[in-house]
């Protein structure tokens, strides 16, 4: 029977299992793996909970289930993915980049694969921050919404253009928001 615990600070799921040690016989709880819940759907079989309340004050939801029937979203899948061929990682609701890159290639590199795997596509085209009244994040042509040209355009896939003159912070912002409008949740 497997053992999941929810820590809601760290917005995990810890699954573990009690299992014999090979050389004592004696049993012990093993970690299976721990998932990032980022409002990903938590299907379960005979579930028990317990709550309880830790010397820190921390409240504690446990719960036992039988089998985990579902524990993954396209959106959490799309991350999955994105993570395994970019680098590119999706945690506690921040977007980290692969270090071994500049941010403008990481950049690049998102919105490309965004395009080669169809979750962009030109009819999605031109997308914008809801905030921005000039800019587009990404357009079919090397311009914003303003008619001023990009200041650094890049033609990542056909008729896709992106402008990487932007800091690293302003580049998660655009990746994270691009995730958001164009993969499912």
């Amino acid at each position: 029977m497997y053992h999941a615990t929810i820590d809601p600070d760290a917005r995990t799921l810890t699954l573990t299992e009690h299992r014999p040690d090979p050389i004592t016989g004696e049993e012990h709880e093993v970690t299976i793996n721990t998932y990032q819940l980022n409002g990903s759907p938590l299907e379960t079989d005979f579930v028990t909970r317990s709550i309880s309340e830790s010397g820190d004050g921390k409240i504690h939801l446990e719960l036992e289930a039988d089998a985990i029937t579902d524990l993954a979203s396209p959106r959490a899948d799309f991350w999955d993915e994105v993570a395994a061929t970019l680098g590119i990682e999706y945690r506690h609701g921040n977007v980290h980049l692969n270090d071994e890159k500049s941010a403008a290639q990481n950049y690049r590199d998102f919105v490309r694969f965004l395009a080669e795997h169809d979750y962009l596509t030109n009819e999605d085209l031109p997308l914008a921050l809801p905030s921005a009244t000039n800019r587009f994040i990404v357009n079919n042509t090397p311009h914003h919404q303003d008619g001023s040209e990009m200041t650094r355009e890049e033609e990542v896939a056909e008729d896709v253009y992106i402008d990487v003159n932007a800091s690293a912070d302003t580049i998660r912002h655009h990746i994270k928001a691009l995730s958001e409008q164009l993969v499912p949740a």
